[in-house]
């Protein structure tokens, strides 16, 4: 059988850094809630409109710059294996969580304006486990088994709101690093 090989890899070194990063962008978000809902901090005296700036920008540089590590890591890979342009299970793959991204992006809107802002976290969790289970047949690791964790991680954060953004950090950032732990040792 032939092993699928893709621009895109979450397995290995690029897993462990992206988890990293996960772990490093949800402690400042976390940061930020905490610091603006404090009633001594500095910024608990500014708006709320700050907040949602501040977190927005959080996001957008937090999708930005994990995208660019996992180009940049992947492009040794990407020579070491001759890959040209953009390999149709990348293509794939990469279609995959676009769509997933753009659905987010609904529904996080929905749920903002009808004031359920604690289903963002779990639902959020929950579409990026359906991914990496859809993504499962264009990849070679254990895609399938992390989309499992992180649609039973969204029930935990359902029913656990309180601890939400540290089921946060435990799935994007732990899961990450554990599942490119594995999938390096599967693909030695």
């Amino acid at each position: 059988m032939k092993i699928k090989i893709h621009n895109l890899s979450l397995s290995g070194i690029t897993g462990i850094l992206f988890g990293l990063i996960s772990i490093l962008f949800i402690v400042l978000i976390n940061t930020i809630i905490n610091e603006f809902t404090s009633s001594s901090g500095v910024t608990s005296v500014l708006p709320i409109s700050f907040l949602e700036i501040a977190l927005l920008v959080c996001g957008v540089l937090f999708v930005l710059f994990s995208y660019l590590v996992i180009v940049l890591v992947n492009k040794r890979r990407r020579r070491k294996n001759d890959l040209k342009g953009w390999e149709s299970n990348a293509k794939k793959i990469r279609l995959i969580f676009f769509i997933q991204f753009l659905v987010l992006i609904f529904i996080s809107y929905f749920c903002i304006q009808i004031g359920m802002i604690k289903l963002i976290v779990p639902i959020i969790l929950l579409i990026y486990g359906l991914s990496c289970i859809l993504a499962n047949h264009f990849t070679n690791g254990y895609t399938k088994i992390l989309g499992l964790f992180f649609a039973l991680q969204s029930f935990l954060a359902i029913f656990f709101p309180e601890v939400q953004l540290f089921l946060f950090a435990i799935a994007f950032g732990g899961f990450h690093i554990v599942y490119g732990f594995f999938s390096s040792k599967k693909l030695a």
